[in-house]
């Protein structure tokens, strides 16, 4: 880094409940292994609104102020000692997790479940790991994924959740050829949605209580779409998949939607849960035992990254309708509260050029 570099940053700093402040704050500098990434996007996440809204995101509650934010793209600016790769200037996205390698969890494959894991606008640590909302941040060398000529820096923003919807469809055991019900419209939902569909799924149905989520689902290539507020709900979904449905995705977050997941999946299904529900939420564990599911979670990802990459640049998914809004990095408190309010928003994304 040239040495006429500033030493401080433009960053978004959480204090509290619906209190983040533009601060100016030491730019960070690439340890050994490391690089500095100069933030061209990034995502604004249901977790980041968590937070916002509440201070705290489930039992995660910050100890000191931190930055937020942990889907993001930009290009390499500086090495760490003994980094090789990827080179200054590479554009890349960035898998935020980052475990510990060593643990027996790492060794088998399934980092997303490391005791140490650290995650980037996260507190899940003591103190809390730094986000993205910054100008800059670093990043282990390793965790930065080389963006294909032509891949955008937005598009880049949108792997670390398209990975967490393609390890779900993994988690299932496969779709090819299966009857697919999710439960959520949100953004995992949609994304698990294309991805089910890019895996040869025969029908893939969304049930949403939003319009919107509904629409959208079915302008996405869902084969149809459900109300679970309707009187007639299971009339419909009997209709569309008689005797249920073979693989349920439940990705909402909501207790009422998981019963719902359980009760229209058919004997010896696949029930897989992404959304994170409250403790305590009730689970018809008789349905389970007597229609035989398989009841599987599903836990942020691991080793998807580059094969999200792979499948959007070949085109066997397109992730830019999932972008319905995006705000400059300026506007960030802006965006977040527009994005919780919850009105026709699907991915909200700030850019800094």
């Amino acid at each position: 880094m040239p040495a006429s570099a500033s030493t401080t940053m433009t960053a978004f700093v959480l204090h509290g409940a619906e209190d983040i402040r533009r601060e100016q704050v030491a730019r960070p500098e690439p340890k050994p292994g490391e690089v500095l990434v100069a933030i061209r996007a990034a995502g604004i996440c249901g977790s980041d609104l968590h937070y916002y809204a509440h201070g705290k995101c489930g039992n995660f509650v910050p100890t000191e102020p931190f930055i937020l934010g942990h889907e993001f793209a930009g290009e390499v600016v500086a090495h760490g000692e003994g980094v090789t790769g990827p080179a200054i200037g590479t554009r890349v996205a960035v898998d935020p997790s980052r475990a510990c390698g060593a643990c027996k969890l790492c060794r088998e494959g399934r980092y997303n479940l490391c005791p140490h894991m650290v995650y980037f606008g996260s507190a899940s640590v003591t103190p809390p790991s730094a986000g993205c909302y910054a100008e800059y941040a670093t990043a282990p060398a390793r965790n930065c994924w080389p963006l294909p000529d032509g891949f955008e820096y937005a598009w880049g923003a949108l792997l670390e959740p398209m990975s967490v919807a393609m390890h779900a469809v993994m988690r299932s055991g496969g779709v090819g050829g299966k009857s697919v019900l999710i439960t959520g419209g949100g953004t995992i939902g949609q994304m698990i949605l294309l991805v089910a569909a890019a895996f040869g799924a025969s029908k893939v149905v969304v049930s949403d209580v939003k319009p919107f989520a509904r629409e959208f689902a079915g302008k996405s290539g869902a084969t149809a779409t459900l109300d679970p507020a309707s009187d007639t709900l299971a009339e419909e979904a009997a209709a569309l998949s008689p005797g249920g449905f073979e693989v349920v995705f439940e990705a909402a977050g909501v207790g009422a939607a998981l019963g719902q997941a359980i009760r229209l999946a058919a004997p010896g299904a696949t029930v897989v849960q992404v959304g994170t529900l409250p403790d305590g939420t009730a689970v018809p564990v008789n349905a389970l035992l007597t229609k035989e599911l398989q009841y599987v979670g599903s836990w942020r990802f691991a080793n998807v990254f580059g094969r999200v990459i792979e499948m959007v640049t070949s085109g066997r998914i397109d992730p830019r309708p999932l972008i319905t809004r995006i705000h400059d990095f300026e506007n960030l408190p802006e965006a977040i509260v527009e994005a919780g309010s919850g009105e026709n928003i699907l991915k909200m994304q700030i850019r800094r050029n």
